[in-house]
């Protein structure tokens, strides 16, 4: 299949990113798509955005793919330990309740 063929099949408003990015997945083989959108399907976001940008002519994108993907792992520990800070505050919180209601209740 061409890019061309490629981007035929695909809606409008998606062919300015299948202009860019469609080249790397029609180099694949049919088994590297496959593996490909296993990634995907199992939440392995990085990897799946590796495989396309390795095979880009422009290096510099590959760069960008590896500090936006260092960017996003350290928002992501942040966001981990916030919730992680409000589940502890909300149990705290439940536990003073639980005290009250064991209260009420004479236990």
């Amino acid at each position: 299949m061409t890019i061309e063929e490629l981007l035929e099949k695909v809606p409008e408003s998606f062919r300015p990113v299948v202009a860019k990015y469609g080249p790397a997945l029609i180099e694949m083989s049919a088994a590297e798509l496959w593996a490909w959108l296993e990634l995907l399907v199992q939440g392995k976001t990085q990897e799946a955005w590796r495989t396309v940008m390795e095979r880009l002519p422009d290096n510099e994108l590959l760069d960008l793919g590896a500090t936006l993907g260092e960017k996003w792992n350290e928002a992501n520990i942040r966001n981990a330990e916030k919730i992680a800070l409000q589940r502890s505050a909300a149990l705290a919180f439940l536990k003073v309740l639980l005290g009250a209601a064991l209260a009420m209740v004479g236990l």
